[in-house]
């Protein structure tokens, strides 16, 4: 678990060559005051508008791709399916910002992935960081802690602080699981963390923290709520309630299937923890929809087939002093139910990152944007999310938001030229319309060819 004196942030993403984004990059609007020496203002919302297929859910699933990374897994079977059509390649680029109890360093972590024996591998990745002088209140100039390319090790330096043998093991591991990082997979990370702790310098620190700290980040921080996960709910079978319990040096964290159309079974111990998420929700589920709170009922003790103690249980609304089966509320009901502890986390933690995929469906527009504001103004986390609904536009500032334009080369900007009286919702719709940005942020599309169209597909039927 990872406390504020061991901080770790996004600040920036870059995108290349990845499905339809060729190239993109997106800054959180703290990042300029962290580059100006400011660690006090740690809040960010960001906001990620534009039309169908131009770019937004990207954004989630290169995250989600990077999670995975630096936690040791190997890259899904169908990344072949991630690569933009136009780039053989594909780039991918965070910056984050981590406060250790050793330094405070900005930290670019870079790796590629391309074919390499007709399999998509990592070949070549890279971590370099800046650190922040408290004496000179500045930043240093960036040098680069680890570079690697096909499971060899660049720096001379840093190469010769592992002894022979190691080396032959992080190839080892590499080629056991081809498809991982060299530098975070598991045993790799173990051994590089092990063989730096005792060479230690004051740039081995820098480097060891980012070893420690970003897989640990990866893991217990990083929240990333896609929108297929929640095809569940639009079929009424099962409520994917995310789960984030946080206690002392304790963590528990994932997903928990409740089921809509029969009584759940589960064992003791996940039920414990899901009965303090379902207090947790129904606060904050109350104080948003005043009307309804929520429950667990019917609850029985029993065996399970394999021995152990478990319980069968009903999870229902109450409006009214009315017991109401979950299945039977609205799908924006369900949709807060499963997100709402993950956004507790965000809320009260500012390690956390939440990223929620198609955030307004199923939300009423005014709820949405008071939603929106309450996180932008008091959360500690980050919190960014993909929307539809451009209600939040009135309740963010234009420096929160991120469009995305049509031109695949540069994927991701924000609004320029607003001035203080625009109402940010109003003026993206006048771009739309009028264009006035550096690239253009619509598609267009011509009214009468869309009537045409359905003319002409409905003579098929003739």
């Amino acid at each position: 678990y990872i406390y504020m004196k061991e901080l770790v942030r996004i600040e920036e993403i870059k995108i290349n060559g990845i499905k339809n984004v060729c190239h993109g990059k997106i800054s959180f609007n703290e990042y300029s005051n962290i580059l100006k020496g400011n660690f006090h203002d740690l809040k960010s919302v960001l906001g990620i508008y534009g039309q169908n297929g131009s770019g937004k859910t990207t954004v989630l699933e290169v995250t989600k791709l990077l999670k995975n990374i630096l936690i040791g897994n190997k890259l899904p079977d169908y990344f072949d399916k991630f690569i933009n059509n136009e780039c053989e390649n594909a780039e991918i680029s965070y910056t984050f910002f981590i406060n250790s109890m050793a330094s405070k360093q900005l930290v670019t972590y870079t790796f590629l992935i391309g074919l390499i024996d007709e399999k998509y591998q990592i070949y070549s990745e890279k971590i370099v960081s800046k650190e922040y002088s408290e004496t000179e209140n500045k930043w240093k100039p960036q040098v680069t802690l680890i570079e690697c390319t096909n499971q060899e090790i660049v720096l001379k330096k840093l190469a010769n602080k592992i002894s022979k043998d190691s080396l032959i093991e992080l190839r080892v591991a590499q080629d056991i699981e081809k498809g991982t990082s060299f530098i975070f997979h598991k045993r790799n990370n173990k051994i590089l963390l092990e063989q730096l702790t005792n060479t230690i310098r004051n740039d081995d620190q820098r480097l060891i923290d980012v070893l420690r700290l970003l897989p640990l980040y990866a893991e217990t921080s990083l929240i990333i709520i896609e929108n297929d996960v929640m095809g569940s709910i639009n079929l009424n079978t099962y409520v994917p309630i995310n789960l984030y319990l946080s206690k002392n040096d304790s963590l528990k964290m994932g997903e928990i299937a409740v089921n809509l159309l029969k009584p759940n079974e589960m064992p003791m111990e996940v039920f414990k923890d899901l009965e303090i998420v379902i207090k947790q929700i129904d606060i904050v589920l109350n104080a948003i929809i005043p009307s309804i709170r929520l429950e667990i009922t019917n609850q029985k003790k029993q065996f399970l087939k394999n021995g152990e103690d478990g319980i069968n249980f009903e999870i229902v609304s109450i409006r009214n002093n009315k017991l109401i089966p979950l299945k039977y509320e609205s799908e924006g009901i369900k949709r807060l139910i499963s997100v709402i502890s993950s956004m507790i986390a965000a809320f009260n933690n500012y390690s956390i990152c939440l990223m929620i995929d198609e955030f307004d469906s199923g939300i009423f527009e005014y709820l949405l944007g008071e939603l929106v504001e309450i996180i932008d103004e008091s959360a500690k986390g980050q919190f960014v999310f993909t929307s539809h609904n451009l209600r939040a536009l009135e309740k963010l500032s234009y420096k929160s938001i991120i469009v995305t334009t049509a031109n695949t080369n540069n994927r991701y900007i924000q609004l320029t030229g607003i001035k203080s009286n625009n109402n940010v919702r109003d003026y993206y719709y006048t771009n739309i319309l009028l264009g006035g940005q550096c690239e253009p942020i619509y598609e267009e599309t011509k009214n009468f060819k869309i009537k045409r169209a359905f003319r002409k597909a409905g003579s098929f039927n003739e």
